[in-house]
Order: structure tokens, then C-alpha cells, then sequence
């Protein structure tokens, strides 16, 4: 938004931009990772109701949500790193 708003210059410090970059796509990688966790979630609530109401524990769900993270960030370091020191 910062470019679009000084005329599709950079008007921040160089540093900035691929952080922003990076920032921007692990928060849309994520939020997608996290929307198919609860599908995933919610249908196997409904067609297991039993079964998965007793496998369901806080531990699992942390553990999930740190993985979906660390696959989210690693995807979009790998990017990171291939674009801005991949030819240097």
C-alpha cells in the first residue's frame, strides 16, 4: 500500500521491502492453511462425532497450528531467499 500511495516508488528503507514481502504472502499462505484446518476439522466433527470428540485435545491443536505456521514461513523463505539472494 506504501508503494501504490508514493507513485510506485519504495519510498521506505531498502531492508523494508522484502520483510513486507515476506509478511504479506505468509499472512495469505496461513490464513488459507488455517481455513482448511477448520474444514478439515468441522468434517470430521460431524462425520466422526463420537470418535473425534474424544481424540480431540488442546495439545493436537497447538501442535497443528505450529505446523501450519512453519509451513507457511518455510514456503515463503524459500521464495524469499531464491528471489533476492538467489543470484548473488
Amino acid at each position: 500500500m506504501v508503494e501504490a500511495a508514493a507513485d510506485m516508488s519504495w519510498p521506505l528503507p531498502a531492508v523494508l521491502c522484502p520483510i513486507a514481502n515476506f509478511c504479506f504472502y505468509s499472512s495469505i499462505y496461513v490464513s488459507s492453511l488455517f481455513l482448511a484446518a477448520l474444514s478439515l476439522e468441522r468434517y470430521l466433527s460431524v462425520v466422526f462425532p463420537h470418535h473425534y470428540k474424544d481424540r480431540r485435545r488442546l495439545r493436537r491443536v497447538m501442535a497443528a497450528s505450529v505446523v501450519l505456521w512453519l509451513l507457511a514461513c518455510s514456503h515463503c523463505s524459500v521464495v524469499f531467499v531464491a528471489e533476492y539472494y538467489g543470484g548473488r
